[in-house]
């Protein structure tokens, strides 16, 4: 059997040699060489979160980590969300570039709208994420290369800017006809345009698909008078997001997640050669604080930033979501990233823990609004809708005190909604 070097799999797929693993989440099999590739980066401290053995060492599965992962030998394994029924692979794909649009605040849907995917629905995710940094390198060259007053030192044949006495001394006691000047020259290379062609320059080594390499070359020759950068960190500290670099925002987010890595957890290993992978768990967490934005947008929504102390100076209590009324606390809530196939699912810790978030969030704003009535703290757990959780449910604890309210929600739905929306407006 002839084997592809592309496999993809949804969380919780298997991974297998020979014979496709018989699983309900989208499995494959693949060939021995690229899965020992596999099996060696599951064996290493960092692969253990994204890969384990199962079926007594038969299969790797994939755990909660979603994106890409190329081996060196040029191997390429996709981990899609199980968002999706029937694990349609092209909804997958779109649905995960949503996710990454609202964990990067990215503002509109124009690149994975339904109509505009099917110009990439057949690239691979890495090609993908490219492809979408190389649109908003588009807007750039569009909208125009921004130029700014750049600090330059040289060693020049007239005096120009301010001498520096030190270097002076040091290169021209010899060459008396010389001056080595520190001075501004405004041009178009700053530290924001150096990390956009940085970031070029390495998609060039990487990407295989025509099209991108295509518009790499395209882009790279408007960025032709500018430096590569030679400090990372340095150039992206330097980076200004005030009036007139709005249409820079967009490409620069994708420049740090390819030239520093920046997904969420950073992966490599003797046999991977580059990785961007993203915990479903947080994509979640971005998901539902845009659902609670859109539902009420007349509440106050605070993502894990709003805590109090639990143990003074040792332990902060910090929900997912603070969702407040007139700075009050009306509603206490988490999401979690579980697929419920049964009661037996519901995790005691979960409902304890935000139990205890209640009591914690009531004593606390009972000491700071005194002369106050406050309203009713209502607790609320979001999970992903499944066969089983399709509908919302009420828990009561200890008799007659209070309930907890499960949430269900419908990824796909709801961003596919969102989309249908863009397109109208």
């Amino acid at each position: 059997m002839k084997m592809n070097n592309k496999a993809t799999i949804s969380e919780f797929g298997l991974i297998g040699i020979g014979e496709k693993p018989s699983s309900k989440f989208l499995s494959t099999q693949v060939c021995s060489d690229f899965y020992k590739e596999l099996e060696s980066f599951a064996k290493t401290d960092k692969g253990k979160d994204v890969l384990q053995f199962t079926g007594n060492g038969r299969y790797l599965q994939a755990k909660s980590y979603v994106g890409t992962i190329q081996t060196t030998s040029g191997f390429i394994l996709e981990i899609l969300p199980k968002t999706v029924k029937d694990n349609d692979v092209e909804k997958s794909k779109q649905i995960f570039m949503k996710l990454l649009h609202l964990l990067y605040k990215l503002p509109n849907y124009k690149n994975i709208d339904s109509a505009n995917f099917e110009l990439i629905k057949n690239l691979e995710i890495f090609e993908i994420f490219i492809f979408m940094f190389l649109e908003e390198v588009g807007i750039i060259i569009k909208k125009g290369i921004k130029s700014d007053y750049v600090g330059q030192e040289d060693n020049l044949f007239y005096l120009k800017g301010k001498l520096l006495i030190n270097e002076q001394i040091k290169r021209n006691t010899v060459h008396k006809e010389r001056f080595y000047v520190q001075y501004d020259d405004y041009n178009q290379n700053r530290a924001e345009n150096r990390l956009i062609k940085s970031t070029l320059k390495l998609l060039s080594n990487i990407s295989r698909d025509f099209d991108n390499q295509r518009k790499i070359r395209q882009y790279m020759q408007h960025l032709n008078w500018i430096d590569l950068s030679l400090n990372i960190d340095k150039d992206f500290s330097m980076v200004k997001t005030g009036r007139g670099m709005e249409h820079y925002k967009n490409a620069l987010i994708w420049s740090k997640v390819f030239l520093k890595k920046e997904s969420f957890s950073s992966f490599s290993g003797d046999t991977i050669a580059f990785a961007i992978l993203y915990p479903m768990e947080k994509l979640f967490e971005c998901f539902v604080e845009w659902w609670l934005e859109k539902k009420y947008p007349h509440l106050q929504i605070e993502a894990q930033n709003g805590g109090v102390d639990f143990v003074k100076k040792l332990f902060t209590v910090r929900p997912d979501f603070l969702i407040k009324k007139d700075n009050q606390v009306i509603c206490v809530a988490d999401a979690k990233w579980k697929l419920i196939e049964s009661d037996k699912e519901f995790s005691q810790s979960d409902f304890y823990q935000l139990f205890a978030y209640k009591h914690i969030f009531l004593k606390e704003q009972k000491e700071n609004y005194k002369d106050e009535i406050c309203e009713v703290m209502s607790l609320k757990i979001y999970y992903p809708k499944s066969d089983y959780l399709g509908k919302s449910r009420i828990f009561e604890y200890f008799e007659n005190e209070g309930n907890i309210k499960i949430v269900p929600l419908d990824i796909e739905t709801e961003l596919l909604k969102e989309s249908k929306n863009y397109r109208r407006n």
